[in-house]
């Protein structure tokens, strides 16, 4: 009953204290049955002192939350169609070969895999690259010697995306000047990535808006599918229209004229009501004053002129049939 009341981090520090003393690679398919993922090169007693160091719930075991986590983390900092066309929909044969180059390059200049390792009593102090508070002797700690040789070091849980700040998977980095990058992130330092179908962009021309971006045949009405580059668009609820169909779906009417409004063209909004910012349309219900621009009253759906005289006027008209007032 105690053993199931522990946390997956208090198991694992019990775990590495019964391998602590432990020399003998015997024991690392137990390790290996444990894990759906483990550091290479490295002693059982290691590998549950490294993971005792993450979240619980990014911890790989077999058939966790934590392995769950570590598979969709796979898919979205390393996404396949940034290295390899057959995972992209439509390259031409000039981009097929962009991506090779690019995908190349990045591999030669930018892809490392953290190192786990145990720092030694030296008296020397290194502080973490990330939190940059002092990373202690003896604790776990990893490093980068691929592209940064002994330069820098992490805390387990501080080996994350510069970007995202997501715990970087399987230890897999991409070094971009000083900073680490998960992979999906570190291809965007160099290439944009369209927006509708999540690939990166090699194309020369491409559309910019609303602070993303697409390829030129992506950037569509999302309800009639015509291109919208170099066209005038709406974009509601988190969808971008074009000017006929926002028209078709607005269902927007003025509530002087009852003629349709189009979206393309200024109106006002009162309530649940809308009038065409014109004249005749904005106008009392009493004296008919163009009231754009100035002050007005709101009654019963209806709008008054500021002054009052027109609201009462029709306040003294509507009495009920007992007041003399009232017309027949």
């Amino acid at each position: 009953m105690l053993r199931n009341c522990m946390s997956p981090a208090s198991r694992i520090r019990i775990a590495a204290d019964v391998h602590r003393q432990s020399t003998s690679d015997d024991d690392s398919g137990c390790v290996l049955e444990e894990y759906a993922w483990i550091p290479m090169g490295l002693k059982p007693d290691m590998i549950h002192r490294f993971f005792a160091c993450l979240p619980d719930h990014k911890v790989p075991y077999v058939n966790s939350v934590g392995e769950k986590w570590r598979n969709r983390q796979l898919v979205n900092q390393l996404p396949p169609q940034d290295s390899d066309a057959r995972y992209c929909a439509s390259l031409n044969k000039d981009e097929i070969n962009e991506l090779g180059k690019f995908e190349e390059a990045r591999k030669n200049e930018c892809l490392g895999r953290g190192v786990i390792k145990q720092l030694p009593y030296d008296g020397k102090t290194r502080h973490c690259h990330q939190c940059r508070e002092l990373v202690a002797p003896n604790s776990i700690a990893v490093c980068a010697p691929d592209r940064f040789g002994e330069k820098f070091v992490w805390h387990p849980a501080c080996f994350v995306c510069s970007e995202c700040t997501e715990l970087l998977v399987d230890l897999i980095y991409f070094r971009h000047n000083e900073s680490i990058f998960c992979g999906r992130h570190h291809a965007e330092q160099a290439k944009p990535r369209c927006a509708r179908c999540d690939e990166l962009i090699f194309s020369i021309e491409c559309t910019e808006a609303e602070g993303r971006v697409w390829h030129m045949h992506h950037f569509i009405c999302d309800r009639c599918e015509c291109r919208l580059g170099g066209q005038r668009y709406i974009v509601r609820n988190g969808q971008s229209m074009c000017i006929g169909c926002y028209y078709d779906t607005s269902n927007l009417v003025c509530n002087t004229c009852t003629q349709q409004i189009a979206p393309d063209t200024p109106h006002i909004t009162q309530n649940e009501f809308h009038w065409h910012a014109k004249e005749t349309c904005f106008c009392c219900s009493g004296c008919k004053k163009n009231l754009l621009g100035k002050k007005y009253s709101f009654s019963d759906s209806r709008l008054f002129c500021g002054i009052g005289s027109c609201a009462r006027s029709e306040k003294l008209r509507c009495r009920p049939p007992n007041s003399s007032n009232c017309r027949p």
